[in-house]
């Protein structure tokens, strides 16, 4: 017990360096936090046991202790279910590895359970993604140091929005930014044309190589071993603007291998991650987490089911598909939860697109040429409104610029408005967007926008009747900018 006593306090003193030695140079992190339940994740350089001990933080109280195998299949990283928990309570653990008699050093991480589906708690959430993009790699001497403040605010949760990795892009010693330097990585961008798509070794490399990469910064580190973590992708997990059943990569039609690409990427996703594979459907990502009475978080997939993004946004083009849809329509509906955060890995009103002219756009918002998915998420909306869905909040990064919109609309025809927000955030370390374009189909009305500058958002709900939703932005040392301090009220 003394011995996890004293590797707790290391963390929580912010000498996490001291800990993120070679044998666990990826560190710890947990995640899909249930009120019972939770996965913890980590990485040795080689096959081996992975132990965890666990306990509650507060009290006396057993140690318990889970472990599975790694393997090289899957870049010997490993995950443990932990179950029955107790709801709303703090646990510590311990993470080593033992191989050939031998065990590694050991490395500790804290998680919260989430409170009961009728408990009237806090909840502080943080969201952003985009990280490692455009050659804004890890800096010497000072690395991902933006997961330092996010480290502070102890936050219940994080969002991994999404562009969690830049797959598709490379870390050369030399930024593209005056100044900028990187540790240099040796992986080249999985569009690279000397990565045979052919060969799945070879793209699973790239993959793993560039997770590695991102996980061994003793910031990002300190931060996961702290503060739980909800996973999603985006297109960059993968390459640009891409869709998982196309049958080739629009920008490059004439390559072969492209199935091995998504498959590869969707992979890594999982192997480097405390999450969970769906008893039935083990390719999927969208879920939900209930926390307490006042916010239940549904986290989207829009890359593996969608349409071609040059198709004519007409009926049957779909970026959910179909099951996906139904769900978030059925479970929004009937959730009654006070808060209902939607995790969007695109946003609803920006258009994106790279040489959208040629390709279509990437996420809902089309323009007067080139579409989007503007139908489907019409269809939504419409249904959202129609059963007088109150308190909806969508998350979402991608556009590289932070900003917060409200729309006020009459999406049924039936004479009531649907209000909801839209909170954007990011990049936590990729080329820093002017500023987000919106597009006026679904009526959204800027509240704050600003771009130029590293960051991520800060959701707290607070307990009680009026259950009020506070919101901000922050930048790269933690400071809230101003005009973005967010106050919602529930009805």
């Amino acid at each position: 017990m003394f011995r996890v006593f004293t590797l707790l306090t290391f963390v929580v003193g912010n000498l996490w360096p001291a800990l993120a030695v070679a044998d666990l140079a990826q560190g710890v992190s947990a995640g899909e936090i249930t009120e019972s339940s939770a996965v913890i994740w980590s990485r040795y350089h080689k096959a081996a046991t992975m132990h965890v001990s666990y306990t509650p933080a507060a009290g006396v109280a057993a140690v318990l202790e889970a472990r599975t195998r790694n393997a090289e299949d899957n870049d010997f990283t490993a995950q443990v279910t932990l179950t029955d928990l107790k709801p709303d309570t703090q646990y510590r653990y311990e993470v080593s590895f033992k191989s050939r008699g031998k065990r590694s050093n050991t490395v500790a991480g804290l998680f919260r359970t989430a409170p009961v589906a009728d408990a009237d708690q806090d909840v502080t959430l943080i969201f952003s993604g985009d990280l490692a993009g455009q050659r804004y790699c890890r800096r010497p001497d000072v690395g991902y140091r933006i997961f330092a403040p996010m480290t502070r605010v102890q936050a219940d949760f994080f969002v991994a929005n999404g562009d969690m990795i830049y797959a598709d892009n490379d870390c050369p010693e030399t930024g593209i930014e005056p100044g900028w330097k990187n540790i240099p990585a040796d992986f080249p961008g999985v569009g690279n044309p000397s990565v045979d798509w052919m060969d799945s070794v070879v793209v699973a490399e790239v993959f793993n190589a560039h997770w590695r990469y991102n996980r061994e910064d003793e910031h990002f580190q300190a931060f996961l071993a702290t503060t739980p973590v909800y996973v999603q992708w985006d297109d960059h997990e993968v390459i640009n603007d891409f869709g998982a059943p196309w049958a080739s990569y629009p920008p490059q039609p004439e390559r072969s291998g492209f199935a091995n690409v998504v498959a590869a990427g969707r992979k890594s996703l999982f192997d480097y991650h405390p999450m969970t594979r769906h008893p039935t459907e083990p390719d999927r990502i969208y879920r939900s987490f209930r926390w307490g009475q006042h916010v239940e978080l549904f986290i989207l997939d829009a890359r593996s089911y969608r349409s071609l993004n040059r198709d004519s946004d007409m009926d049957g083009k779909t970026m959910l598909g179909a099951r996906q849809l139904a769900w978030i329509k059925e479970s929004l509906v009937a959730s009654d939860a006070t808060w209902k955060i939607v995790s969007s890995d695109v946003p609803l009103s920006v258009p994106t697109g790279s040489q959208a002219d040629l390709f279509g756009h990437d996420a809902f918002a089309g323009s007067e040429t080139v579409p989007g998915f503007e139908s489907e998420l019409a269809g939504l909306l419409q249904t959202l409104d129609a059963a007088n869905v109150n308190n909806i909040v969508f998350i979402a990064t991608d556009v590289h610029s932070a900003a917060q919109l409200r729309y006020d609309g009459d999406y049924d025809g039936d004479g009531d408005k649907l209000s909801f927000h839209e909170l954007i955030a990011g990049p936590l370390s990729a080329i820093k967007g002017p500023g987000i374009r919106i597009d006026p189909t679904f009526g959204p009305t800027k509240l704050y926008g600003e771009g130029s500058f590293f960051n991520f958002a800060m959701v707290r709900i607070e307990a009680g009747a009026n259950a009020r939703l506070r919101a901000d932005v922050r930048d790269e040392m933690g400071t809230i900018r101003p005009g973005s301090e967010l106050v919602l009220e529930p009805h």
